[in-house]
This record gives structure tokens, sequence and C-alpha cells, in this order.
């Protein structure tokens, strides 16, 4: 609706993978240009990684369009397959000619014409999009493919673009001999607060509006927050924001825009996100003050119950009573006024950590968990967890006091390479256990 008004010439923030409205931001400069090095100095396997809406597959578009002439590309899109359709879809991708419909046949007429073409001087690469759902079978299949060499190099080159679940499955003990043949790593990361500005801007002028149209800085910093720089929550957010902005016939979209156009867009997950920011809609006020109310009510009630003579709860479940007794103990007392160490610290209902690796076979775990060497005031847990009908011994470092602390702790381990897999999360206390090397 409102791209006539604007008189766009294409819509600025529509969720699809388009190249041609790539924002090349530092962590994706950074991937362009380790995919080029990947391809130029005839890599066997890259594996790019980055959370869900990054832009991995907008990069690798970019990098389809941009191939060069003596590069000839391959783009699997559905890996859901197993390895024989997988050989199938990778034949019929290359326009290969194939006899029969065998492994062997399959196998033999892709080494055929991927020697061809680098006779011809052409190398091949193969994009491999969503591959954390690869199947076991699959991935093995993808690792036989790389035995496609001549003397001096690999005839296939394959970049696995992936969610950063499949970090965890390389590092299992059966996909070994996949993980050593990985010689890239990259990671795609969020935009930064600076750059989501840009980025938003970057799309509105390669629509090409044919009237003025812009975000307030307020605005832009709003979105970041809500978004954590994620593109395709942010595309999603400014196209709600132009709507109501295109409602009041404005072109400048402000804040009110933005917070307006939050409760339309996955409310619930992105409200979360705006802490520490104030009410703006009747809804969230009616809310916030019956929450006072609430909190006005139990110190009235934790008053009068504190006149009161204290009787057993033993073999009781907590009343209202022990819960208002519980929240008037957070209090200092005027007498005391030093409340003790466990009175001070919350509930540890969960914990906030960095998921650093997960393994079949407890005794990897461990040999992974003795080898890390970590900064001071970090601990090691290890946890059983059961993923894809299997269990699993993750090994996660915390204590982190907020997810913005993990995350930064995560980057930071990444760009230092000490880990090759690192993720912030949120994880009940309960079944973790504290790791100390023997």
């Amino acid at each position: 609706m409102y791209e006539s008004y604007y008189r766009f010439v294409k819509s600025p923030f529509r969720l699809v993978a388009d190249p041609s409205m790539l924002f090349v931001s530092e962590s994706a400069r950074e991937g362009l240009t380790r995919l080029e090095y990947a391809v130029r100095d005839g890599k066997g396997i890259v594996v790019m990684t980055g959370e869900v809406g990054t832009g991995k597959t907008t990069l690798v578009n970019r990098c389809l369009d941009e191939a060069r002439g003596d590069v000839r590309t391959a783009y699997l899109f559905n890996p859901s397959l197993s390895g024989a359709q997988l050989l199938r879809a990778l034949a019929d991708e290359l326009h290969c000619q194939v006899q029969g419909e065998s492994k062997l046949e399959l196998t033999r007429a892709l080494y055929d014409d991927l020697l061809r073409h680098r006779q011809a001087g052409r190398r091949t690469v193969l994009f491999v999009d969503e591959a954390q759902v690869l199947s076991p079978e699959a991935l093995e299949e993808l690792r036989l493919l790389t035995n496609l060499e001549t003397r001096h190099e690999k005839l296939l080159h394959i970049v696995l673009v992936a969610q950063p679940e499949l970090l965890a499955l390389l590092e299992s003990h059966s996909l070994r001999q996949l993980r050593q043949r990985v010689e890239l790593f990259i990671h795609l990361g969020p935009l930064t607060r600076e750059e989501t500005g840009q980025y938003i801007a970057h799309r509105l002028n390669m629509a090409n509006p044919g009237r003025p149209v812009a975000f307030t800085s307020e605005a832009a910093l709003v979105i970041h927050r809500l978004t954590r720089g994620v593109p395709r929550d942010i595309n999603k957010i400014c196209d709600a924001s132009l709507l109501i902005a295109f409602v009041e016939e404005t072109g400048t979209v402000t804040t009110k825009h933005v917070r307006e156009a939050m409760r339309t867009v996955d409310a619930r997950e992105m409200g979360l996100r705006l802490r520490g920011t104030r009410p703006s809609g009747p809804w969230q006020r009616l809310w916030v003050g019956a929450g006072a109310v609430v909190g006005i009510g139990a110190v009235v009630f934790a008053a009068y119950m504190g006149t009161r003579p204290a009787r057993s709860n033993v073999g009781r479940s907590p009343s209202l009573a022990g819960i208002a007794s519980a929240a008037s103990a957070e209090q200092p007392t005027p007498q005391t006024m030093q409340p003790s160490t466990q009175e001070m610290q919350p509930a540890a209902s969960a914990k906030i950590l960095v998921h650093l690796a997960s393994y079949q076979e407890r005794r990897e775990a461990e040999d992974f968990a003795r080898s890390l060497k970590l900064p001071p005031g970090r601990r090691l847990y290890l946890q059983s967890a059961l993923s894809h009908g299997r269990e699993w011994t993750r090994v996660l470092v915390g204590d982190f006091t907020d997810a913005a602390e993990a995350g930064e702790f995560a980057r930071d381990g990444l760009a230092k390479r000490d880990y090759a897999y690192a993720q912030a999360v949120r994880v009940p206390a309960n079944g973790l256990e504290i790791w100390e090397s023997p």
C-alpha cells in the first residue's frame, strides 16, 4: 500500500533474499572476502554459519550472481535428502548426463563432468543452504564427494551454509572425518547499532523513493534494540512502521511509529526486548498499573502478616502468606540493615551461559572441557540433553550476568578463533553439572 504513496521502485523491506539489496556490513564484507579466497584458493569444504535471518542466503545469492566465467556454481536449497537423492540433485543442477541411477553411476558421471570442466579452466562450487538439517548420510556423501580430485587439487568445492547448530553436529565423534576436512569457517553476525541505521537508509535508497522518506536516528536505535541487529526482523518492523507512517501521510518515521508497529510484528517476542522503556498504549499502562496495585497490596499484606505469630509450614505447599513473607524478607530491616548473602541473590531458576560444544560420548565432552583455557572467574558446566532423538553431553561456560555479556564473550571467542562454535543460551539450573578437571 505505501509503495505507491512514497513512489518506491521496489518494496524496500520485502522478506526475500534479493542480492541487489544487499547491505555490506563489516561481517558481510569479511564473509564475501573469505568466500572469494576459498574459491580462488580451491578450498575443499567451507562452513558459513549465522543465526536465523542474518542474511546468509542473500550473501550466497550475491556470490552466485557475481561468479566469474571461470567458476561454475550449483545451489541446493532443499538438503533434506538421502545420500543418493543428494547426488541426483547435484547432477541435475550441473546438467550432468547420467546413464543410470545407482550411486556408482552417479559418482562416475559427476567425476567425469567435474574433470572435464576443470581441464577447460573452470572450478565447480556447490552451495548447500540450510545444511544444519542434512542427515548424517547426506553429510557423509558430501565428504566422499571431496574425494573427487586430481593429484594436485579438488574437483568440487563445497560451501555449507547453515545455522550454528551445524557446528555442534560437526563436533560429534561420528562426523570427525568431515570436521577434519573443513578448511575455513565463516560466521555472519548481526548488525551493530550504527550499521542498523545505515542498513535502513541503504534499503530506502535502493528502493529509490520519489517522495522524501526517512527513519529518525532515535527510531533506528529502538529498532536495533528490538531486533538485536537481525536484518530479517529489521525488515519486518520497518515495513510495519512505514505502513503506519503512510496512514498518517508523513515521510518521517519516528519512535512512535516503531512502537505501534511493534505490536503488529511478533509483539510477544519483541516486547521482551524493550526492557526499561515506558509503555505507550492504554493496555500496557493498564497492566503496569495493575502490577503496581498488586505490589502495594503485597507490601501491606506482608506488614500485616509480620505482626502475627509464625506458623509451621512443614509438609504444606507455599501459601500466599509464605510468598508475602518471602517478599518482605528481601527488604532490609531497620534493626540490621545488612541482609544476608542468601537474601541478596535471585532464585537460581536459570543461568545465562555460552554453549561451546555437544558430544554423544561423555568422555569426549570431558576431553574437550579439559583442553579449554578459560579466563578468570569463569566455570565450565556439563549438561545431558536429548536432541534429534539422541542423547548429547553439552559443554557450557558461565556464569554471565545477562545475555549481552554472554553474547560479547561468544563473539570475542569466535573472533579470536578460541572456539569453533559459541552461542549464548539460557539454561535451567537444575540438570547442570559443574565440571572441574581432575
